[in-house]
């Protein structure tokens, strides 16, 4: 009986292992993705952007990608409402949203809003806001979600402390780009 109880629990236990698994690969590379901008944003590697002094460290949160998968299934490319901006305990949430062919894409799209970008007079000239939210300075969780609706998936990815209308981070000199080439 025991026997049978252990083996059910391990088959059970390796599917959902399976499923997690499967289903995280898209949503470590989510997380990679933004981790590196962050990164490369610290070392001069946005090309027009200044260097960041310090980002925070910025961690995967299960309760913010649970929320963003259950935003995402809705198939709905809007945040109008306001229950999608309560989670936890988090005083301000960010958001980045929108329908993409491929997950890949909605990356590198919300990457290169950095051209729109002017962060000595923090404007846009474009679409900016998706690029402002992966590199806000106090950012220290995220969580993301996707669906397949119709032929483009809707991405979700929530982020807190979410963004504000200031400058995403403190610029050091871009000097100091020069200094560690």
């Amino acid at each position: 009986m025991f026997k049978i109880s252990l083996i059910s629990y391990l088959l059970l236990l390796f599917t959902f292992l399976y499923v997690e698994t499967k289903l995280s690969d898209e949503l470590r590379k989510i997380y990679r993705f933004h981790k590196q901008v962050r990164k490369d944003v610290q070392n001069c590697k946005i090309p027009g952007q200044p260097p960041a002094v310090k980002l925070a460290k910025m961690k995967w949160n299960k309760l913010l990608a649970d929320k963003a998968k259950q935003q995402a299934k809705r198939c709905q490319y809007d945040s109008n409402d306001p229950n999608d901006f309560i989670i936890g305990d988090f005083e301000s949430i960010g958001q980045n949203l929108g329908d993409y062919p491929t997950i890949e894409r909605a990356m590198k799209d919300w990457l290169e809003e950095h051209k729109n970008y002017d962060f000595k007079t923090n404007t846009c000239n474009g679409d900016c806001k998706n690029y402002k939210q992966m590199v806000w300075n106090t950012t220290e969780a995220i969580g993301c979600g996707y669906e397949k609706c119709g032929k483009n998936y809707l991405i979700v990815c929530n982020y807190a402390p979410g963004d504000s209308e200031e400058r995403p981070y403190e610029a050091k000199s871009e000097s100091e780009c020069n200094k560690s080439e």
